[in-house]
């Protein structure tokens, strides 16, 4: 029989290991040591110590879930801004290029926000506001390349509003100086001066002075009050709910601030835009409905004075009641298996051996 090592002597093998950087061996051995003895004394410290191996030996998606599983056994350690802050760098060494997805990127910018919001005070709250930064400046970006392509096939409107939203949501990174100067390209060539030269004026200003916080808290604001453009019933003009002459409820007034008063102003005209073009849906579906009673009845007075024959439904025609009259159930399966199925053909001369 072979004695088994005790807690102390699988802690120190792997430990050992921990420290000549052979994390292969060092979470081997830990994991035998909470197998062997999950109440011992090391448990916290090696459970801590396998997820903080996976992350240095660049096994990120086995450093999250490890940083997760610990979260989850020991919900009150001292430990945890430790945790969340290696599990948003676990996401960020993952982040790809502003032009690739930036799902990751969303994820370590969230554990960056959890370990400011609950763990001010502890030593990594500034490496979190650091990385928050790094996540910004890369969501930022990213929308500034969309906004670019949008641009490029001439959807300028979906250019825009994507240049708004980093403006409002970005506007202490670097693209969203960026996004100003190209808000302003794209207005002129909506024809939209005023804004234009409004954009024109955030980003004079922008350039020189970076945004204050009072400015950023505002921003946030303008966002979370704008209200969606409500499809409108009918007989109603389309409008957004709660607007009054083109401009949304709960926006502040108009200031002297010319970054706010763009995303204001942008804002209102975007909700006037979206606001006409589904009233514009309206009346085309209303059109298309029109079209189609007239069609229905003009068939069927056509059928009742004799003039034309009564046909049985083909195709996807026989889900349409509007479009086919009615015919004997038993006699439309028939037909439809004979001439509509080609299977039935397939198997006339097809092979038993060939499957189906």
């Amino acid at each position: 029989m072979v004695k088994r090592p005790s807690a102390k002597e699988y802690f120190d093998t792997a430990e050992k290991a921990y420290q000549d950087e052979d994390y292969n061996i060092a979470t081997e051995n830990f994991r035998d040591l909470l197998d062997q003895y999950p109440l011992n004394p090391y448990a916290e410290e090696s459970q801590l110590k396998i997820a903080y191996a996976y992350y240095l030996d660049e096994e990120y998606s086995d450093g999250i879930a490890a940083f997760s599983d610990f979260e989850r056994a020991y919900p009150t350690s001292p430990h945890l801004p430790f945790v969340e802050y290696y599990r948003g760098m676990s996401y960020l060494e993952q982040m790809r290029s502003p032009d690739r997805d930036q799902a990751v990127t969303q994820n370590a910018y969230e554990h960056f926000q959890i370990v400011l919001e609950r763990y001010p005070d502890s030593s990594f709250g500034v490496l979190a506001e650091e990385k928050s930064r790094e996540c910004r400046e890369s969501l930022a970006a990213s929308i500034l390349g969309i906004s670019a392509q949008y641009r490029k096939i001439g959807h300028l409107f979906a250019a825009r509003v994507r240049l708004r939203s980093l403006v409002e949501q970005y506007p202490e990174t670097e693209a969203s100086t960026d996004a100003l100067a190209e808000l302003e390209e794209v207005l002129t060539r909506e024809g939209e001066a005023e804004l234009a030269a409004l954009a024109g004026e955030a980003h004079a200003f922008r350039a020189n002075t970076p945004p204050s916080a009072e400015q950023i808290r505002q921003l946030e604001h303008i966002g979370s009050v704008a209200e969606e453009v409500a499809l409108p019933e009918d007989g109603q003009e389309a409008v957004p709910p709660g607007a009054a002459n083109g401009s949304l409820a709960g926006l502040p007034e108009p200031s002297l601030d010319p970054l706010l008063l763009l995303v204001t102003e942008l804002r209102k005209d975007e909700a006037k835009i979206r606001a006409e073009a589904l009233e514009d849906r309206r009346k085309e579906l209303q059109l298309i409905e029109e079209a189609r009673e007239k069609y229905v009845k003009e068939a069927e007075e056509r059928r009742l004075a004799g003039l034309e024959e009564e046909k049985p439904a083909r195709g996807i025609r026989r889900f349409l009641p509007w479009a086919s009259g009615p015919t004997d159930p038993q006699e439309e399966e028939e037909d439809y298996e004979e001439e509509m199925d080609p299977m039935l053909r397939i198997r006339e001369w097809m092979p038993e051996w060939i499957p189906l």
